[in-house]
């Protein structure tokens, strides 16, 4: 499959939506004849069509500064990279920009200014196969593996009889949509920056995170009692404010094409 999607408005094209009819025809069509091979390929290519168009749209949420919703596709995005990774081949993820999909979530995740998650704790009492229905138990297993593609289907263990527990602040979760921050109150400045240069979802974009130097006379306006800018988590009166120079993180964006002057300046946060 070759895809010619950059923008919102190539996503929603008829073209695009016939693709998705054929392929959907086509794996019907190998249904029919029982060719689990071509299955699983109609698999595999409607899934990368899917993940291309979802791509573009979290693109579009942060242009349009709608933080949580691109935050939500973009673990979406993990995911149904992560399967597809697991059922093709390296050349095949490559070809439809998976390969390019995964790096760039990384990359878009540690830019947000995130942090705290809530993490709910459940008891499960019982696993079964998606594909067989069987009961998974410690020395009875189907013969099908999780993560893997059946007939065009994804094998996932379906959690049976779950009770919930607890839920934790955590910093690393499992679960990345479930963010308890209020966006207002955080500095969405790297992402609003970047997607200002960006002109689509694919184009080639690096970054590396380093510290910066300033002299303490541009910390003037921070109060003591605020958090130190140096990201101790200590107040500032009790951190850097005699220091002569407070060290920031700092992250050096690279681009595979020349940006404006004005843009390639040392953006000061305060």
């Amino acid at each position: 499959m070759k895809i010619d999607l950059l923008t919102s408005q190539d996503a929603s094209s008829p073209e695009i939506s016939d693709l998705f009819d054929k392929l959907l025809n086509a794996k019907k069509e190998a249904v029919e004849r029982g060719d689990e091979s071509l299955i699983n390929s109609c698999w595999r290519e409607t899934e990368a069509l899917k993940l291309n168009v979802l791509f573009i749209n979290v693109f579009d949420d942060l242009k349009n500064h709608k933080y949580r919703d691109a935050w939500n596709s973009l673990e979406r995005c993990e995911i149904d990279a992560m399967f597809l990774g697991d059922n093709s081949s390296e050349e095949f993820l490559s070809n439809t920009r998976v390969r390019h999909i995964q790096e760039k979530v990384s990359k878009w995740q540690s830019i947000y200014p995130y942090c705290v998650f809530a993490s709910p704790a459940f008891t499960v009492g019982y696993y079964t196969c998606s594909i067989c229905g069987h009961k998974i138990r410690p020395r009875s297993r189907c013969s099908h593996e999780k993560g893997k593609v059946y007939g065009g289907e994804l094998c996932l263990h379906i959690a049976h009889d779950m009770e919930f527990q607890e839920i934790s602040l955590v910093t690393k979760p499992v679960q990345k949509y479930s963010v308890v921050h209020n966006d207002e109150t955080l500095d969405f400045s790297l992402i609003n920056y970047l997607v200002e240069i960006l002109d689509n979802a694919f184009e080639e974009w690096g970054l590396n995170w380093t510290t910066k130097t300033f002299p303490i006379d541009k910390f003037s306006r921070v109060d003591s009692n605020s958090e130190c800018p140096c990201k101790s988590g200590m107040r500032f009166g009790e951190c850097c404010i005699e220091k002569n120079e407070i060290e920031l993180p700092h992250v050096d964006f690279i681009f595979s094409k020349e940006i404006p002057e004005e843009k390639s300046k040392t953006v000061f946060p305060y």
